[in-house]
């Protein structure tokens, strides 16, 4: 039979095996409510909360959870630490504490108690109390840091002088509502995350699209400087435009929603006529209209007009030639070759001599009006009268006899007579337009049927044929309406 004394021995010890602990945990727990501390390994976060009083421990996740910058926020390319309470995360350090302190000592505390004497920490989340406006307060100013404007695209001046369109830029800008509401759904999940991405929204830019208003004013570039040139020799009207490129580099435009203009360049204008005037004949530019109307001209459309000139040519003397035939042939009076030519005679050319021709448009002494215009054919004795190049009526006439022709040529109407005299034939003369001097001081020129001084109208019936000394017979009421019509300065083509 075993020894009584020894069963009991290893009763004792098999009971301080079971029994130690539980009075460990159970002298623990009473050194723990006695003196109101936490028990060890109690810890909220990063914050070790054993063996503190709750005062204590509620100064040390103050300074934790709501100073220390433990929090996290990224907008996703740069993160920076910020403390909780800056997003309106506020940790309640009192409650959090007093919560620490309930482990071990609630419903469940000798479980925990076990926990924590098996060496095993326990976390207590901290009380968040979540104050909304505070968060979108702080998330307002966060937004501000970290937004950047939109730059609009601009209309501006580019080096070559054209406008162009810079390109618009996006801004960005926080999701405050978004953030806040993802906050506000969960406030201890955000805490305990511990992290926090913001929504970085684009802003774009409020203008981008100039591409009208370029369009617009890239037809500025393109409008056509409208030229014309009229030869009043040949009645001759020429029409070009200027070449695009040239155009282009004078357009001014000071601002996008402003109107354009020319600023020429004069002497490239005028190098480009100069070389313009090459590749038409034997002609040049006599005149122009003002350079300074040119932009105006451009603007509106019209045309910018010059005159040209025939230059003077030569003519070789063929046998049997004087000035006078020579003249007829030219379309000059004789004596306008004679002053080209000085020392020469009426008859006295030589065979092979080279004469001096000077320019028709010597004939035109006056501005000439372009737009109207009175042609006369020998041949056929008739005339044409056009306006803007178009006929405006005709009549049959009559020019000099053969002993005393017309010449032919491009004159000009240079007089207005209403009824001149001409004494060598003591004739009176209606309605009388001067047009050329076939020698210097007699005139011939354009008049209704004469009247000599007995009283008798001549050549009334035989309009259609020859019968004058040189001047152009129409009948009265022909010659009455040219002569009202007719300015000076219009030209008279008389072909043979």
């Amino acid at each position: 039979m075993p020894d009584l004394n020894l069963w009991w021995l290893v009763v004792l010890l098999f009971g301080l095996v079971l029994l130690g602990p539980l009075l460990a945990v159970s002298g623990t727990a009473l050194y723990y409510k006695e003196t109101e501390r936490i028990f060890p390994g109690v810890r909220s976060g990063a914050v070790l909360l054993d063996n503190q009083r709750v005062s204590s421990a509620a100064g040390q996740l103050d300074l934790f959870w709501n100073q220390t910058p433990n929090f996290v926020l990224s907008n996703g390319g740069k993160t920076w630490p910020v403390p909780p309470s800056s997003l309106g995360l506020w940790i309640d350090p009192g409650a959090t504490a007093q919560k620490a302190y309930q482990v071990g000592r609630g419903e469940d505390g000798i479980v925990e108690l076990l926990r924590l004497f098996r060496r095993k920490q326990i976390e207590v989340e901290p009380v968040v109390v979540f104050n909304a406006q505070l968060a979108r307060d702080a998330l307002t100013q966060i937004s501000q840091s970290l937004s950047s404007a939109p730059q609009d695209s601009r209309l501006v001046l580019g080096q070559d002088g054209r406008w162009i369109a810079t390109r618009a830029q996006a801004g960005m800008t926080l999701d405050v509502a978004d953030a806040l509401a993802q906050i506000s759904a969960d406030p201890q999940a955000t805490l305990r995350q511990g992290y926090f991405e913001l929504k970085i929204m684009s802003v774009p830019a409020r203008i981008s699209d100039w591409s009208a208003e370029l369009a617009h004013i890239n037809t500025f570039y393109e409008r056509p400087l409208k030229m014309f040139a009229y030869d009043a020799i040949n009645d001759e009207r020429i029409f070009w435009n200027v070449p695009q490129n040239l155009v282009a580099d004078w357009v001014r435009l000071d601002d996008p929603q402003g109107q354009p203009y020319l600023q020429v360049d004069v002497e490239q204008f005028q190098n480009y006529l100069i070389e313009w005037q090459t590749g038409i004949g034997n002609r040049e530019i006599e005149s122009t209209q003002a350079l300074e109307s040119l932009s105006a001209k451009w603007q509106s459309g019209e045309t910018f007009e010059i005159l040209l000139r025939h230059r003077a040519s030569t003519y070789t003397v063929q046998t049997g030639d004087n000035l006078v035939g020579i003249g007829f042939k030219v379309g000059l009076p004789y004596w306008k070759i004679q002053e080209a030519n000085p020392g020469t005679s009426i008859i006295g050319v030589g065979r092979g001599q080279v004469l001096t021709i000077p320019s028709p448009n010597e004939m035109l002494p006056y501005p000439v009006v372009p737009n109207k215009r009175v042609v006369v054919s020998i041949t056929q004795q008739h005339m044409w009268i056009y306006e803007n190049w178009e006929l405006r009526s005709e009549y049959k006439i009559s020019t000099g006899m053969d002993k005393s022709p017309t010449l032919p040529g491009v004159f000009q109407i240079q007089t207005h007579e209403l009824n001149a005299y001409a004494a060598i034939w003591d004739l009176w003369m209606p309605h009388f337009m001067g047009i050329y001097e076939a020698v210097p001081g007699f005139m011939n020129g354009i008049h209704g049927l004469p009247l000599l001084s007995s009283g008798k109208r001549l050549w009334g019936n035989v309009l259609g044929s020859k019968a004058s000394y040189g001047c152009i017979i129409m009948d009265l009421q022909a010659a009455d309406d040219l002569y009202n019509w007719a300015e000076n300065g219009v030209v008279v083509e008389i072909q043979p």
